[in-house]
């Protein structure tokens, strides 16, 4: 635990060294992708345009966009199913933070569902409620997941080339 601050406190250090600003790691961000610190205006923008069919916020990109508004979404419910289990409090607290640093950034809202993957602790509900299915249906369940995101990263990467 100690470690791993040190090796983030290094590489922003080395980023804006060779910058030539102590910024510069959030300029680069800024800069090449859009995708700075915001206090989640932009996304509160897109939570209230999308479900009504607007889009004319920035970044904006319909199917994207609407992916990414269900998964965000759907991780307060699955974030409840986890305290359900009463997990260790430092997985709540990782889930919930990082939760919250992507909710408080604005992005190319339709990567969201990306910048979510570490939240592996939500899915402990979902792989525990998977074990009592029988193999045929746990089978169906995980083969149409993997088609749905692997035609979905296929999508993003060769149609949208979004970074």
């Amino acid at each position: 635990m100690a470690i791993a601050p040190l090796g983030v406190a290094g590489y922003l250090g080395w980023v804006g060294y060779r910058m030539g600003d102590w910024g510069g790691y959030n300029k680069l961000q800024d800069g090449a992708w859009a995708h700075k610190f915001d206090w989640g205006r932009h996304s509160l923008d897109v939570l209230t345009s999308v479900p009504v069919g607007r889009h004319d916020y920035r970044f904006a990109m319909p199917m994207e966009d609407m992916i990414g508004v269900v998964v965000v979404l759907l991780v307060p419910v699955l974030t409840v199913l986890l305290l359900r289990l009463r997990p260790p409090a430092v997985l709540v607290v990782y889930t919930v933070l990082s939760y919250l640093m992507v909710m408080a950034t604005q992005q190319y809202f339709g990567n969201v569902s990306r910048y979510l993957l570490p939240l592996f602790p939500l899915f402990i509900p979902l792989a525990l409620a998977m074990r009592r299915l029988k193999w045929p249906s746990l089978a169906t369940v995980l083969g149409t997941a993997a088609l749905a995101s692997g035609s979905y990263a296929g999508y993003v990467l060769f149609e949208l080339g979004v970074p």
